[in-house]
């Protein structure tokens, strides 16, 4: 450990660290357990961040790290070369505990890398190169991630994208459902822009559909709930594949281990990373037997996939998760939330809506609740006064207006209650300004 104190480490970071990151914080990290994080000059936080929807079984779990110091004293490497416990453990309780016949699995290391897989995986097992995405969309920043990200926020400046990727509508109601007659007939409509792409924009060569089930950083969107099981239906109609984005709102997150299981949609290729390996880097995507027997050796590789420290922290977490019931603790304590958040938004003009499932939360900030005009500059007052109360949450959405808040899926109601008071404290004190 190096001897520098809260303000040297700040600068050293400052001077050193590539400027493409964003959104720090004025907080030095010294240790977290659980649902909290302490910082340097010991100040104590609830954690509504966790590393961005990563350490579901809490910061620093004890069987978590207990499995880690295990392998780095036995073997940390080995890359795909060799078979050894940990990854065939792995890759039998992901076999059996995926959604539908998702079979087969590729280790990487990171949401991102997990996507590009999938492109891969896609292109191969259908002989086709273009895909279709969702407006507001997030599934990282390489390039094939890039194309299919919907929000040119994050991408503008990196243009052209790889060809061949085209974006529908965002099964965003609360923005967009206006001229509709209720959620229903905006799902089906949404959901049936794949045909009108495939009509008037493609070159007839579709080889996926790539969606997050609830979109992340897209501000939290819950699609309506006839969208995702019709969105499958027409990929079976239209012969293409339906790839589920899991990055963030798989591993319990959302009440369910996987947020595909809230509509029983069943994908061809599945992504995930995050809360895996509880913040161990790792990455995976996963498919069918009958999509993943078209790859044929060296045609995808990496140097880290599957290492054995990642693979025995991944078994560590299912392994927590299944003990001590988290995915059901998430649906719980997330209903919990749901309740007084609802009286939250009654209560506060500045709140234009709440929404999310499990431990997945949006609160949406704006300016007008008729008109739904969004305001990021709030957002942003709400979030700074959340930290001032020892409350960590951080923002989304494509107006960067929604606080998010994924906790630990460890979080007691109790905690959940006292992020809220603090969450509250916020909220209404930037409300008496706006």
């Amino acid at each position: 450990m190096s001897n520098l104190d809260r303000d040297d480490i700040k600068q050293v970071t400052d001077e050193y660290l590539m400027p493409a990151v964003y959104g720090q914080q004025d907080l030095v990290l010294d240790h977290g357990e659980g649902a909290r994080l302490w910082d340097v000059d010991g100040n104590e936080f609830l954690d509504a961040v966790a590393g961005i929807a990563v350490v579901n079984t809490g910061h620093s779990h004890p069987k978590v790290v207990d499995a880690v110091q295990e392998q780095v004293a036995n073997y940390v490497q080995s890359s795909y070369y060799f078979y050894h416990d940990p990854m065939a453990e792995l890759l039998q309780t992901l076999a059996e505990q995926s959604p539908g016949d998702l079979k087969n699995t590729f280790f990487g290391n990171s949401g991102a890398e997990a996507v590009e897989g999938a492109i891969k995986l896609a292109k191969k097992a259908t002989g086709s190169s273009e895909f279709i995405s969702l407006r507001g969309s997030f599934h990282g920043r390489t390039p094939g991630a890039m194309a299919l990200t919907g929000q040119n926020k994050y991408t503008h400046t990196f243009h052209p994208h790889i060809p061949g990727s085209y974006q529908i509508p965002s099964p965003n109601y609360y923005r967009y459902g206006d001229r509709f007659e209720d959620e229903n007939e905006f799902g089906k409509w949404a959901a049936e822009q794949v045909h009108e792409v495939i009509k008037y924009d493609s070159n007839d060569d579709i080889a996926a559909v790539v969606v997050e089930p609830i979109q992340g950083e897209g501000g939290i969107v819950v699609p309506p709930e006839n969208y995702l099981p019709y969105l499958k239906e027409i990929c079976e109609e239209e012969d293409i594949l339906f790839v589920a984005d899991e990055v963030q709102t798989g591993m319990g997150r959302t009440g369910e281990l996987f947020a595909v299981e809230h509509w029983d949609v069943e994908p061809d290729i599945m992504t995930m990373a995050k809360g895996i390996a509880s913040g161990v880097p790792f990455g995976l995507f996963m498919g069918t037997e009958e999509v993943s027997e078209t790859m044929d050796p060296a045609d995808h590789y990496t140097t880290y996939g599957g290492n054995p420290l990642a693979c025995a922290a991944a078994n560590a977490t299912f392994d927590v998760i299944e003990e001590e019931g988290l995915v059901d603790n998430a649906a719980t304590v997330g209903d919990e939330a749901f309740d007084r958040l609802e009286a939250m938004k009654a209560d506060y003009d500045i709140i234009g809506d709440v929404r999310g499932k499990g431990l997945h939360i949006g609160v949406e900030i704006v300016t007008d609740k008729e008109t739904h005009d969004p305001s990021e500059d709030i957002a942003k007052d709400v979030r700074t006064q959340t930290h001032d109360r020892g409350l960590l949450v951080s923002r989304c959405g494509t107006h960067g207006n929604v606080i998010r808040m994924t906790p630990p899926l460890s979080i007691s109601s109790d905690e959940m209650e006292e992020m809220l008071d603090r969450l509250e404290g916020a909220v209404s004190t930037v409300s008496k300004d706006h």
